[in-house]
């Protein structure tokens, strides 16, 4: 019928669905909502202590719907709010403990108080350096998925902290360490 019809097309508001078209047609599982899981599988070097680094993605593991463009920026299909989670491999080479900070950024603004702050152990050796691995939780909210986009920026008071990426290893057989790894998931529309 054309109120069935109107409930199921991609507008917002009334008889016209809800959030760009996250109602539609199920598959066998039920609706299934824009997603993506990143992994960076590459070292990540801050260059300056004086400028932020962005958190880089080589590799999209799955999403639907979700993109990311210049490797960094993270592009959503709908407006609504967005649960992030990322992990981090934080390393330090120096003799000294470090400070690390990282946060999210909306098009290139800074988002107000998302801002994480801890402290990177020293090394113990100078084969075996401090890590840290931080795990955030964020919700991210999209007003405009045309215009919006995700960054994630990170600052340390070192350049010798560096996000680290581990190969796999062997005795016992262990997968790869990525450096970064970011889920972000559709919530709530809005």
């Amino acid at each position: 019928t054309a109120a069935a019809a109107a409930w199921m097309a991609m507008g917002s508001g009334a008889g016209g669905g809800f959030a760009g078209g996250i109602r539609g047609f199920q598959n066998s599982n039920g609706i299934i909502l824009p997603h993506a899981m990143l992994i960076s599988n590459l070292d990540q070097a801050l260059v300056s202590t004086t400028a932020e680094k962005l958190l880089t993605y080589d590799v999209v593991a799955l999403s639907n719907g979700i993109r990311v463009v210049d490797n960094s920026k993270i592009y959503v299909p709908c407006g609504g709010q967005y649960l992030v989670t990322f992990t981090l491999q934080v390393s330090n080479r120096s003799n000294a403990v470090q400070e690390f900070e990282v946060w999210a950024k909306d098009t290139g603004v800074n988002y107000p108080s998302s801002r994480t702050r801890f402290d990177v152990p020293a090394r113990k050796t100078s084969s075996v350096w401090g890590h840290a691995v931080p795990a955030i939780t964020g919700i991210f909210t999209v007003n405009d998925p045309t215009t919006n986009y995700l960054e994630i920026a990170w600052w340390a008071s070192s350049t010798d902290v560096f996000l680290e990426y581990y190969e796999a290893d062997t005795t016992p057989t262990r997968p790869e360490i990525p450096s970064v790894i970011l889920t972000i998931n559709f919530v709530s529309a809005m």
